[in-house]
């Protein structure tokens, strides 16, 4: 009798759902085509929930650390300046970018007819501000 309950238990845990892993994005180079780096210091990751309602611009900026954006809703328009030559990208939902080099200043826009949103991840380090204003 132990031996039936334990097979039927063991049967259970093999008929159980499995987990479903879904990789939303990959990369090492930004889209100017520069390799990220990790900064000095104690790591601390970072998520954010940002929402852009219709013509909100994050305006010229550069990150310390990288910075993995996955959009989620609406359109963000990715502007970067990659020597001196002005670069444009719409990313939409499901698609995302990666940011972190200072060479590479850039703002994000939305010029869709909807609110935008998009998950944020930031590898960065303890004291680290999240972005540097340029001027």
């Amino acid at each position: 009798m132990a031996v039936a309950g334990i097979l039927l238990l063991a049967g259970s845990v093999l008929a159980a759902p499995q987990p479903e892993l879904q990789e939303l994005f990959k990369a090492s180079r930004t889209p100017g085509e520069r390799v990220v780096a990790y900064p000095q210091g104690t790591p601390e990751m970072r998520v954010y929930r940002v929402r852009l309602p219709v013509g909100a611009v994050i305006p010229l900026h550069t990150h310390p650390s990288p910075v993995v954006v996955v959009v989620t809703k609406g359109a963000m328009t990715n502007v970067r300046l990659v020597d001196g030559i002005e670069v444009v990208s719409v990313i939409r939902p499901g698609d995302g970018f990666l940011e972190g080099h200072p060479d590479e200043p850039h703002y994000v826009t939305n010029r869709g007819p909807e609110p935008a949103e998009a998950m944020v991840t930031f590898a960065s380090a303890e004291g680290l501000p999240n972005m540097i204003p340029m001027k």
